[in-house]
């Protein structure tokens, strides 16, 4: 190693978080009528109540 030469630290990589929002792709059962709706539907298919 020669006296010129530079010694620098190695920047250690970071991961990225994920920015997308989490997408709940679980059946649902209505409290109402206790069917089961698939997503992304957020209305109940048998009586429309509401998912949220």
């Amino acid at each position: 190693m020669s006296p010129t030469t530079e010694l620098r630290p190695v920047p250690l990589r970071r991961r990225r978080t994920r920015t997308r929002p989490h997408v709940d792709r679980s059946a649902w059962t209505c409290p109402n009528c206790q069917a089961e709706t698939l997503p992304p539907r957020k209305r109940c298919a048998e009586c429309g109540t509401s998912r949220y």
